[in-house]
């Protein structure tokens, strides 16, 4: 449930965001240095939150930010 309001933040303040044009940002997942079920989302190698995902969560949201053009995959 946590994940999913987490998911639906994420998604409402990309949303929000203006589109000038294209973004040479970059998105990637990181794998937890313990459970590597668990993935961190990131752009330009920096966290955009605290939270961990499990793989398919993590992967939606950056498909997300590059579709709202916050990064590219």
């Amino acid at each position: 449930m946590n994940m999913m309001i987490n998911l639906v933040a994420i998604l409402f303040l990309v949303s929000c965001s203006s589109n000038s044009g294209p973004t040479s940002d970059v998105c990637s997942i990181k794998p937890h240095f313990k459970d590597k079920m668990l993935y961190q989302v990131r752009i330009n190698k920096k966290p955009i939150n605290k939270h961990w995902y499990l793989k398919d969560a993590a992967i939606e949201i950056t498909k997300d930010l590059a579709k709202n053009n916050r990064c590219m995959p």
